[in-house]
C-alpha cells in the first residue's frame, strides 16, 4: 500500500452504518450536533432527496472523521473529527481523493469547528486557486428541556404547515433562498415545520400536545412560522410584523425543541452573528445556551 492509499477515504451507503457512526461521535457533545443530526436524518431517509455522500478513512475503522457533500444545486460540505484526530484529518485532506472531490464545485465547507479553521483553511487553501472566505455562525442549543405547559393565545391555533405556509416561509425568509419548494414540502411531512394560524372561532386560550398537531390546509398561510432544515437544525424563524411581540415565535422554538429530543434529534439552532433579532431571542429562552462558535468555508466570489 502506497502512502495516498494508506488515507483514502471509503463510501458509506448502508443506513445501518449511518447509525454507528452516530452512536460513535454522539458523546463528544456539542462538537457532534451538526454530524450527529445530519446522520440521523440520512439512516432515516429523510434528507436522501439532497443527495448526501458519507466518507469515512477507509484504512481507519475506528476513527470519528466523517466527511459528507450534497450533490443538489450548490455543492455543501461538512468535515468532522474529534480535536485528537486533527493530524489525522489534515492527511486524509491532501492525501485521499478529497482533493478532487473539491475541485469540482464551488467549496461551500459548513459547520467547521473551532479547532479545525485554521488547519483546514491552511490546507484548504494550498488546494484551490481561488481564496476561501470564513463566515462564522453562533449555534445554540436545547440544554435543559423543559416540561410546563405551552399554550396558545385565543384566536390562534399551531399545526404543521401546508403547502401554502412553506411556500410563504421560503419566499419571506432572508438566507435559505436555494431551497426548492417540493423538496422543503417532502422534507416537512416528515421533520417539524410549524405555523401559528389565525383561528378567530376559538375564543379561548388552550394548552399544546407537541405531539398531536396536524397539519394546516394546504392553502392556509401561518403568521408566524417555524422549520427543520435539512441539517437537521431549527431555522426560519419568522413571524409576521403585526403579530410581533407575542410571544409566537418563542412558542414555536420551544415546541419544536421538544419534538427534536423526542424524535431523537439535538435541538440546535445556528444565527449568523449579525441576525440580532435571532440571537436576543434565544439568549432569553429559557433551556437554551450559546455553546460553540462555528464557521463556514466558501469560495471567493
Amino acid at each position: 500500500m502506497d502512502q495516498n492509499d494508506q488515507y483514502k477515504l471509503r463510501q458509506v451507503e448502508k443506513k445501518e452504518e449511518l447509525l454507528t457512526l452516530a452512536a460513535r461521535i454522539k458523546d463528544n457533545f456539542p462538537y457532534c450536533i451538526q454530524m450527529y443530526n445530519t446522520l440521523l436524518l440520512n439512516s432515516r431517509e429523510l434528507s436522501d432527496f439532497l443527495q448526501y455522500e458519507f466518507y469515512v478513512p477507509k484504512y481507519y475503522p475506528d476513527s470519528h472523521i466523517i466527511i459528507w457533500r450534497t450533490l443538489i444545486e450548490r455543492q455543501g460540505m461538512s468535515i468532522y473529527c474529534t480535536e485528537g484526530e486533527m493530524p489525522l484529518l489534515i492527511k486524509v485532506l491532501k492525501m485521499s481523493q478529497f482533493p478532487s472531490m473539491i475541485k469540482e464545485t464551488p467549496v461551500n465547507i459548513v459547520f467547521l469547528l473551532s479547532y479545525q479553521v485554521d488547519p483546514v483553511t491552511e490546507t484548504l487553501q494550498g488546494l484551490l486557486p481561488k481564496p476561501l472566505v470564513n463566515k462564522p455562525n453562533l449555534v445554540y442549543a436545547y440544554v435543559t428541556p423543559q416540561n410546563h405547559l405551552l399554550r396558545c393565545p385565543a384566536g390562534m391555533k399551531v399545526q404543521r404547515l401546508g403547502k401554502a405556509g412553506i411556500q410563504k416561509m421560503l419566499a419571506d425568509n432572508p438566507y435559505w433562498k436555494t431551497l426548492p419548494l417540493d423538496l422543503t414540502c417532502r422534507l416537512a411531512e416528515n421533520l417539524p415545520a410549524l405555523g401559528v394560524y389565525l383561528d378567530p372561532d376559538d375564543v379561548a386560550e388552550k394548552v399544546i400536545n407537541p405531539s398531536d398537531l396536524s397539519f394546516a390546509e394546504p392553502e392556509a398561510t401561518p403568521i408566524a412560522c417555524i422549520c427543520t432544515n435539512p441539517y437537521g437544525a431549527v431555522s426560519m424563524v419568522m413571524t409576521d410584523d403585526q403579530y410581533r411581540r407575542r410571544g409566537l415565535a418563542t412558542l414555536l422554538v420551544e415546541i419544536l425543541g421538544r419534538l427534536h429530543l423526542v424524535e431523537g434529534y439535538f435541538p440546535h439552532a445556528n444565527v449568523l452573528p449579525d441576525n440580532d433579532a435571532s440571537d436576543r431571542m434565544f439568549r432569553k429562552l429559557t433551556g437554551w445556551e450559546k455553546l460553540l462558535l462555528i464557521n463556514r468555508l466558501i469560495s471567493e466570489q
